[in-house]
């Protein structure tokens, strides 16, 4: 009969690549915990929790995702006050008068900061698609002796359309399969 062994920390290791330990760890650095902190709530070394944060990848990148987390929770309770600080600041603004009224107003504009420019480009997945057709058929006119004369001609709208979007979505795939797995250069 064989002794088993119970599976070290490491063995037993989650979808994540943590241990439960490093796990705790980690949401307690995204928590806002110091190391020393973090070490000592979960009966550690300092000097281990560190080293997981500096030299463990699966760590690392565990523990960035927790901090955007906790991050974009906090970012999300200061935007739902925004409002209610648009009002207080309208009152102020309502309220005062001459030179505390120039000031309440200053103080808004520096805030908003400069406004975001609008995309340039359609949100609409079809005017890409039309755009191509359009493109197409007017390379099309360009000959258009030979498309008339010629045994096919200009193909009815309708189904230059559907034949476009179908191309369009076979380059994508392709482009998509040519990428290196979870990379490529991000372009647009």
């Amino acid at each position: 009969m064989s002794s088993r062994r119970m599976p070290s920390a490491r063995a037993r290791s989650h979808a994540d690549g943590l241990t439960l330990p490093q796990q705790s760890a980690a949401d307690l650095l995204a928590a806002g915990k110091t190391d020393t902190e973090a070490a000592a709530a979960l009966g550690l070394s300092r000097v281990t929790v560190t080293r997981w944060r500096l030299y463990d990848v699966a760590f690392a990148a565990a523990l960035a995702e927790r901090r955007a987390h906790v991050w974009g929770s906090a970012a999300d309770r200061l935007r739902a006050l925004i409002p209610a600080a648009l009002d207080v600041l309208a009152d102020d603004l309502s309220a005062a008068t001459g030179a505390e009224r120039r000031e309440v107003a200053l103080a808004v504009l520096k805030l908003a900061g400069p406004l975001p420019v609008p995309p340039a480009g359609s949100t609409d997945s079809e005017d890409y698609v039309r755009a191509a057709v359009h493109r197409e058929r007017d390379r099309m006119q360009q000959n258009l002796d030979a498309v008339r004369f010629g045994p096919m001609g200009l193909p009815e709208y309708a189904d230059h359309l559907e034949r476009v979007r179908d191309d369009l979505a076979r380059r994508a795939a392709a482009a998509e399969e040519a990428s290196p797995p979870g990379g490529g250069s991000g372009g647009g």
